[in-house]
């Protein structure tokens, strides 16, 4: 696993905002979303190529390699971590997540670190409310002062980069905060608890986001569900 630097620059008091897709695909559209339509740079990727399996085609086969990338936006102060998976072995995520806070701790201090992914309730009525978690309990006069409510006790762990990001940080003495929309639907993305989150994200943050691309993309995937339902039912033909 390596880190490429694109460009080089330091930042104090900057915004860490990172996350991968998790159930629902919830964390990598919020990370992704932020980076896509915030003024970004591209300075930097992460490159894992630790893998125990290679990619098959037309009987060629080649190593299997995951990139993450890490974008700066100026206006806000903000470096956003995303990509389109997670790694699937424990010791590559430890890897992973280590090498990302080594990197953002050369910038400068790092004022706030926020991961973010799914919660699922089965039982979700209404548009997705956003829940927090915090690394630190200073930090929970910032939920309560955005109305965010902390995630439910029925919950006893957060698996995988969206969680680990946030118990690393701890004991590197970095303070950090999770948001996490409500979802009950697991088997396609979920792009409104997506846009819940980064709207929480955006008001405690001060920073001003259209968040219409997000409908967009949930009214293409109803379409989509829709689409697929019509063509199971069709009957077949004969011509």
């Amino acid at each position: 696993m390596i880190i490429n630097r694109i460009k080089d620059f330091k930042s104090d008091n900057f915004v860490l905002f990172a996350s991968l897709p998790d159930i629902g695909k919830v964390g990598g559209i919020s990370s992704s979303y932020l980076a896509e339509n915030l003024k970004t740079d591209f300075v930097a990727e992460i490159i894992s190529n630790e893998k125990p399996w290679v990619m098959y085609k037309n009987g060629i086969v080649k190593s299997a390699v995951d990139c993450y990338q890490i974008y700066y936006s100026k206006d806000a102060n903000l470096l956003i971590f995303t990509g389109n998976t997670q790694p699937q072995d424990s010791g590559e995520l430890y890897r992973l997540c280590n090498l990302l806070l080594d990197y953002i701790q050369e910038i400068g201090h790092v004022k706030l670190l926020y991961s973010s992914g799914g919660y699922l309730r089965e039982q979700l009525t209404g548009a997705p409310k956003v829940c927090g978690v915090v690394n630190n309990p200073d930090l929970r006069s910032i939920l309560t002062k955005f109305q965010i409510e902390l995630i439910g006790n029925e919950i006893d762990s957060i698996t995988w980069f969206n969680g680990l990001i946030l118990g690393l940080a701890s004991e590197r003495k970095l303070d950090a905060i999770g948001l996490f929309g409500e979802i009950s639907e697991t088997s396609f993305p979920q792009p409104l608890a997506a846009k819940s989150i980064v709207k929480a994200f955006a008001k405690i943050e001060g920073i001003t986001l259209n968040t219409r691309p997000l409908d967009k993309q949930y009214e293409a995937i109803v379409q989509g569900n829709q689409d697929q339902k019509n063509s199971k039912n069709s009957n077949p033909g004969i011509a």
